[in-house]
């Protein structure tokens, strides 16, 4: 009964929307880091080849191994800011997404530089986070909260590009958007 609770909670958190629309912009080869139980990964195969849901949590991974594993979506674990095992190859996907993430990462810049690793050269990172100038109560579950300037920095700290955005991918300007996504790319 807890997971179907915790899914019902999810499907009716913002994470649900960033995955719609993140899944309108993805195609080819993605990774879906933190993928949890894996219902926002499964939005992610509609309009790419192959998809991988990386996660740190038995519980979580087994639920979504059992109820999302198809032809062109694989799970595993592994953790974002160690060495990478051999099934996820650094260099090969189009896109790697970290939905809601990022804020509960201790190293949250070498967890940066190592998605930046999967990607292929004109790859991809979509990465989505609480604002921390919005937010009335802050999570205890995150080891930080980001203000959009300190999220841009950080993602600066690996790539050339970081466009900070709302939830439906369109560029924004405003301090106060959440949840912020940004889009990074190398120019």
């Amino acid at each position: 009964m807890y997971e179907i609770w915790n899914r019902l909670q999810y499907m009716l958190s913002p994470q649900f929307d960033i995955y719609e629309q993140v899944a309108r912009h993805v195609s080819g080869k993605v990774v879906d880091v933190g993928c949890g139980t894996g219902f926002g990964t499964h939005i992610l195969t509609r309009n790419a080849q192959e998809v991988h849901g990386i996660e740190l949590d038995k519980n979580a991974l087994k639920f979504a191994q059992r109820v999302f594993s198809n032809g062109n979506l694989v799970f595993h674990e592994n953790d974002i800011t160690q060495m990478f095992v051999p099934y996820i190859e650094s260099g090969r996907y189009d896109f790697v997404v970290m939905i809601d993430v990022i804020e509960h990462i201790e190293n949250d810049l070498r967890a940066v530089k190592n998605c930046k690793k999967l990607l292929k050269p004109d790859g991809t990172f979509i990465c989505s986070t609480p604002n921390a100038l919005c937010r009335y109560r802050k999570s205890e579950n995150h080891i930080r909260e980001y203000s959009p300037a300190e999220f841009e920095t950080l993602l600066n700290g690996a790539f050339s590009h970081v466009s900070i955005c709302d939830y439906r991918l369109h560029y924004s300007q405003s301090k106060y958007i959440n949840p912020m996504v940004a889009v990074c790319k190398e120019n």
